[in-house]
């Protein structure tokens, strides 16, 4: 499998060379020109010479993803909050940018609407896609699996009646104009040719499980119009793994490859949604060229999608098709809505990245007169526009020991499969709760109604999620309904009258259950519907549960509804109402983390899945009405006290807790490894001082590696007061500065690094610096370059004479952080800056060894992930430094304006030349 290409921001290192160059060639005096012809200065050829280096013959092709929940929730939740959803505002982004980005056409990938039997979500639908026809954009779109009524049938005019009220042959054509080629089964399938880049370019659209007579059809299309290369797309052609990352196959994708992509060498891409994620894989077709499959589909995002869609640049100059993928609705959104998984522009696996074609040699497409930047970086541009970073997206990361989760106070009741033997659970294995008195155990299977087998019930140290800290889940197989008799189901449970079965989780206080679930993908509606992974018992009619439609249910239960949604239904404590929360729809295979969270402060109960919450959740009620003595259950639902339906998949760690979480307690949350050093790093010791131990505080149970100088001196494990002492195997001593890095683990992860500088002096006392020393009159006596830096930087402190051949001590302030002690030589020093050091303002004193202050300087400590500054002096890269020195370190000449303006100032005329350039080009596109 090719692993994802990163995209390389152009625009910025093509500005900088823009800048470097004009700088770099001194101006020409007038009497040196000639007078015989016009030329350019050397600095205005460098600069043009840069901006055309930047120009490209590109064009992007957005594709839309899934739409069905932006459809289904228009009118109810977004047109009511923002008098527009996230569809209208991806299409109208599409339209607005069209020039700028040069786009011809879009694609979208279907699942259109949620639920094809209701009007108002095609309506919404429809008058989405109508912003691209009024905007004058073309376009291709198919029915997915959502938008027919049959989803296990073959495409068929009859079978998507309401998708061709809004979408069939006719609208296609008149929407396509002169793009439209073609289409079947009156615009379930369709083609169009545009022209891009002085090109024509081919989208071939195939409907949800199209027929085989689809394919003969559009083998038609293409043998008419051949060397033309082809994007085609439908609903479902490649799945995603069980990794989330990795491509798989789907079995209508394999249908389609061997009947018709594999031997059209014109197809070279091909784009789908259905499943949850993104992935792409390269396969070569028959004639020994490689064709890309993209799969992009967010509907389990945040709003149903989030308003994420792809972009993809085909650049022709450079032979390759860049992939970006963006949300112009982020920056629509209301900021209280804002989670850390909002931002405008995603750059995960499979998200930014490229894909190489060389589309001259292939179809003797040459480039067309470059005239344009880089589209996908500039796409980057305008969608960012507004954004403040609020929502930089979290990265989950694999636990490092069973340990490695956020423990709270009030669980209820914590199940981990982990510790249990991997095989078959019978009964006499126990599923321990790490939290209470409150096991889980199976019944002996002749105790049962249920027709199950003993190995229909095992743990498993394989098949878990990679985000959860336990490594082991209970999978329940050979689970179905059946037509008369009990289903064929088992489960584990609590004992009657267990300590969590008394657990009163009322609207005042609320709560949170959460676990890590797998649908197994064999499940099927007709054999799984209406299934329950975890059932609090007992039977709602008798409990006093108002529910009429399931009376006979348990008091509150997590399942599966027969479209494959997550549901949650629960009692309220107060109104004994029954309340019901639901996902989308849930691919079979997939782990997901599922918390349901009831909080009394908002009045609220959502559930959130994989830490977002989903859309149809409940207001106004709370609580989990139960009774006591009932016991919990994993693995079915319950109809009187009965089991009745059962769990077709896995089941991960679960936990009760007798409050609302925050998502940064959920279970997939990893505890802090950050450790701190308590031994004081501030005194300079007396000249004979020994230091043979260090002390600090950590996360009790991890484990802490000290290092003295580059080499392991140490280890503890932090107690369970959460504190630690590391006996030190060759004791620190000897004037100078010893450098300490001290890093805490807990199994496999470790947390980031502390650096600090332990300094024993050349005096018989030890002296403490102190802020208070630094007097307003000391302030410049030294100078510090560059005087802005990131954290591990080194930095020169030049002082007054005198001092050549003395040791002198550098400190950063307002607490001391000891910088260490250096030999002055030609009235400077050199002096690193721990790792550890904080961001912001600081001011960097030198004293000397009996702890006079020689002086200070103002600093600045910068974050080198949100801002970058070549020649920082710790970087070792190249280029001009914002500090004001060149990259050897010395002063920029001035004119009057501070050299960071002036770099702006050049960099902007550059850019006006290269504007020029673009502009009088793109007239032959008028």
């Amino acid at each position: 499998m090719t692993s994802p290409s990163p995209r390389r921001p152009w625009r910025a290192l093509s500005a900088a060379a823009i800048a470097l160059g004009l700088l770099a060639v001194p101006a020409v005096p007038a009497s040196a020109a000639s007078d015989s012809a016009p030329t350019v200065s050397g600095a205005l050829a460098a600069g043009i010479e840069a901006a055309s280096a930047e120009l490209r013959s590109s064009f992007v092709l957005p594709v839309i993803p899934d739409t069905q929940f932006y459809s289904r929730y228009s009118a109810s939740q977004f047109y009511p909050k923002y008098d527009t959803n996230p569809f209208e505002v991806q299409t109208d982004w599409i339209v607005e940018n069209q020039d700028e980005l040069n786009i011809p056409f879009a694609v979208h990938v279907g699942d259109v609407v949620d639920q094809e039997w209701v009007t108002g979500e095609w309506d919404a639908a429809a008058k989405a896609m109508k912003g691209l026809t009024d905007g004058g954009v073309p376009y291709s779109v198919v029915p997915g699996n959502h938008d027919v009524a049959n989803q296990g049938a073959r495409s068929s005019e009859a079978n998507s009646w309401q998708y061709l009220q809004r979408f069939d042959a006719a609208k296609m054509a008149a929407q396509g104009g002169d793009t439209f080629v073609g289409s079947y089964q009156n615009g379930l399938s369709t083609a169009y040719i545009f022209e891009a880049e002085g090109h024509r370019w081919m989208s071939l659209a195939l409907a949800w499980n199209a027929s085989v007579d689809t394919f003969t059809w559009a083998q038609g299309i293409l043998d008419a119009h051949p060397g033309i290369p082809v994007v085609l797309s439908s609903h479902a052609i490649i799945n995603i793994a069980l990794d989330q990352t990795s491509p798989a196959d789907w079995g209508w994708g394999e249908e389609l490859w061997d009947a018709l992509i594999r031997k059209n060498d014109q197809i070279i891409l091909t784009v789908n949604g259905h499943f949850h994620g993104a992935t792409m894989r390269e396969r070569t077709n028959d004639f020994g060229n490689t064709v890309y499959q993209v799969l992009t589909d967010y509907q389990m995002a945040a709003d149903g999608g989030n308003g994420i869609m792809s972009l993809f640049e085909f650049d022709l100059t450079n032979d390759r098709i860049d992939v970006e993928t963006v949300s112009p609705w982020v920056t629509v959104k209301d900021k209280q809505s804002l989670t850390a998984n909002d931002a405008p522009v995603l750059d995960g696996t499979w998200q930014s990245f490229s894909m190489p074609i060389d589309f001259e040699s292939r179809f003797g497409y040459e480039p067309a007169v470059a005239t344009q930047g880089d589209l996908s970086e500039r796409a980057k541009e305008i969608v960012s526009e507004g954004w403040d970073g609020t929502g930089v997206g979290e990265t989950w990361a694999a636990a490092g020991s069973a340990d490695d989760y956020i423990a709270v106070d009030g669980t209820v009741a914590h199940w981990r499969f982990g510790s249990v033997d991997e095989g078959i659970v019978d009964e006499s294995t126990v599923i321990p709760d790490i939290a209470g008195g409150s096991p889980m155990y199976r019944n002996a299977i002749e105790n049962t109604d249920a027709p199950e087998e003993l190995d229909d019930v095992q743990v498993s140290h394989e098949n878990v999620p990679f985000y959860s800290a336990d490594r082991g889940a209970v999978c329940f197989s050979d689970v179905y309904r059946n037509a008369s008799g009990p289903d064929n189901l088992s489960y584990i449970t609590t004992e009657y009258g267990a300590p969590a079965t008394f657990a009163d989780l009322d609207s005042t206080s609320g709560y949170t259950l959460e676990t890590f679930l797998q649908v197994d993908e064999e499940w099927t509606e007709a054999a799984n519907r209406w299934s329950a992974a975890i059932t609090r018992g007992g039977a709602r009619e008798w409990m006093g549960i108002n529910d009429g439609s399931d009376p006979g249910a348990g008091a509150s239960w997590l399942g599966i509804s027969s479209l494959r949604e997550y549901q949650w239904s629960a009692g309220d404590t107060s109104s004994s109402n029954s309340y019901t929360l639901w996902s989308g729809e849930i691919m079979p295979g997939s782990w997901h983390h599922v918390a349901i969270v009831n909080d009394p402060a908002a009045d609220t109960v959502i559930m959130y899945v994989d830490g977002v919450p989903v859309l149809r959740n409940a207001s106004n009620v709370g609580g989990m009405l139960a009774a006591d003595i009932m016991p919990w259950i994993i693995g079915t639902s319950t109809w009187n006290t009965e089991a009745d339906h059962g769990w077709f998949g896995c089941v991960g760690e679960t936990r009760v807790v007798d409050h609302a979480l925050a998502s940064s307690e959920f279970l997939y949350q990893r505890v802090s490894l950050d450790v701190a050093v308590t031994t004081d790093l501030a005194t300079v010791r007396a000249h004979d001082s020994v230091v043979s131990s260090l002390a600090g505080t950590g996360h009790a149970g991890a484990s802490v590696t000290v290092s003295v100088d580059g080499a392991v001196a140490g280890s503890a494990v932090v107690s369970a007061d959460g504190s630690w002492t590391a006996e030190l195997s060759t004791p620190i001593a000897g004037s100078g500065s010893h450098t300490v890095s001290v890093v805490q683990s807990l199994g496999s992860r470790s947390g980031s690094v502390f650096e600090g500088v332990l300094v024993i002096g050349e005096a018989p006392s030890p002296w403490v610096p102190d802020v208070a020393d630094l007097s307003p009159s000391l302030e410049g006596l030294v100078s510090v370059d560059p005087s802005r830096f990131a954290p591990g930087s080194s930095v020169v402190v030049t002082l007054p004479a005198g001092f050549s051949g003395q040791t002198v001590y550098g400190f950063l302030f307002s607490s001391p952080v000891a910088l260490g002690s250096a030999v002055v030589a030609s009235d400077a020093v050199t002096l690193t800056v721990p790792s550890s050091v904080a961001f912001g303002d600081h001011q960097l004193a030198l004293y000397a060894a009996d702890g006079t202050v020689i002086g200070w300087d103002a600093v600045e400590v910068f974050d080198p992930s949100v801002v970058s500054v070549p020649g920082d002096g710790g970087s070792g890269s190249g280029g001009i430094g914002a500090g004001g020195t060149d990259a050897a370190g010395d002063p920029l000449a001035t004119t009057g304006l501070d050299g960071a303006w002036m770099l702006l100032w050049v960099a902007g005329a550059a850019g006006v030349v290269a504007l020029g350039i673009t502009l009088v080009l793109r007239k032959r596109k008028a």
